[in-house]
């Protein structure tokens, strides 16, 4: 047992503080929370964020563990990892380091982190297969491994009137590139569950969870900045472009209902154990 120190008064300028307050970004909030509820949180541990992004929940998960443990967070996104410079400078927060790195090749030495976590990151990887066996390598026996990422049936309400609006125009390619776009990103747990045995770490718990988004209507869906940023750029690349005005045309039909557009956004927290 230490004796409590009393802890720094936040005196920051009110740049400095709006830059560092933001605690539950839009889209990461609701995987990251489940996420922070699941880990193990030991004052010693070294930990590891895959996929890091700006910073949530890594600055999180680094303050929750307290001073004594360190967090390694990686992502590959360089204006990323200096928002998360800004945030660790403003918040005074000295137990992370941070790598430009992809999850498949991590510059950390063999059994080096007790956990593991990403919040959205091993969907964004190129290969699943390669960067789970990097973070067995360098996770010791018995670390733990949290993952939170959405599921299949994510926005299935948008999915399914892009699939529809393609069908009548008879773009089977586009259909099926949607497809292969969605098996990509969004495994089923069983196939997560699988890719994490092959890499070395058994399934303990598995958590499913979801949300929903709602909009006015489908125009203010469209335009909304982080459908912009992440998810329009890849509907529109799918669909040839002398057929994209009448395909999404067809969609915002499809999605306008009284009351406006809800889309249903499952998820699930997968805990698993390093053999």
């Amino acid at each position: 047992m230490t004796g409590w120190t009393p802890p720094a008064e936040v005196a920051l300028p009110p740049t400095a503080l709006v830059d560092a307050f933001d605690d539950l970004p839009l889209w990461s909030a609701p995987f990251g929370m489940a996420l922070l509820d699941a880990v193990d949180l030991h004052p010693t541990a070294i930990a590891l964020d895959v996929g890091c992004g700006a910073g949530f929940p890594l600055v999180e998960l680094a303050e929750r563990l307290g001073p004594r443990a360190h967090v390694h967070g990686v992502d590959p996104w360089d204006a990323a990892l200096d928002r998360v410079r800004g945030k660790l400078a403003a918040r005074a927060v000295a137990n992370v380091t941070l790598h430009r790195a992809r999850a498949e090749a991590l510059p950390l030495a063999d059994r080096a982190v007790d956990l593991v976590v990403s919040n959205n990151g091993f969907n964004n990887v190129d290969d699943l297969d390669a960067a789970l066996a990097e973070c067995a390598r360098v996770a010791r026996p018995d670390a733990q491994l949290v993952y939170a990422y959405n599921l299949p049936a994510s926005m299935r309400e948008l999915y399914d009137a892009l699939d529809a609006a393609l069908a009548a125009r008879g773009l089977e390619a586009a259909r099926a590139a949607v497809r292969a776009h969605i098996d990509h990103k969004r495994q089923p747990v069983e196939a997560t569950v699988a890719a994490l045995a092959r890499a070395g770490f058994a399934t303990t718990r598995v958590d499913e969870h979801g949300f929903r988004w709602r909009f006015a209507d489908a125009a203010a869906m469209f335009q909304h900045w982080f459908m912009r940023l992440a998810f329009v750029p890849s509907w529109i690349e799918v669909v040839p472009a002398a057929e994209r005005a009448a395909v999404f045309t067809a969609v915002s039909a499809a999605l306008d209902q009284p009351g406006g557009v809800t889309l249903t956004i499952p998820f699930a927290c997968v805990v698993a154990r390093r053999h």
